[in-house]
């Protein structure tokens, strides 16, 4: 029953997180194709879930694949979150700093 629950809640959060990013796309935000690739998984990790329920090792092998389709994109995301984060400001021209 846990691995139902984790692929089943996994599944859904990420799923909705990328729904609306892909919604917002309509509106003018930016769009990246490893969206469409991350919500495939987490479309996949319920699968898992209802499969773990009478296969719990094809179950797994399915959230295995379907976890690293999802982290297609969350990984890079968090390596630009990161990277932003440590790297330090720097002017944006040397002529504001003249006067």
């Amino acid at each position: 029953m846990l691995p139902f629950l984790l692929y089943f809640v996994t599944g859904v959060v990420t799923g909705y997180h990328v729904y609306v990013l892909l919604t917002l796309a309509m509106y003018g935000a930016p769009f990246n194709p490893l969206e469409l690739v991350s919500i495939f998984g987490s479309f996949c990790l319920l699968i898992a879930a209802y499969v773990s329920l009478f296969r719990p090792y094809a179950a797994a092998r399915v959230a295995l694949i379907a976890a690293l389709a999802v982290w297609c994109f969350y990984g890079p995301a968090i390596a630009n979150i990161v990277r932003t984060r440590i790297a330090p400001a720097t002017a944006v021209s040397s002529e504001s700093t003249r006067s």
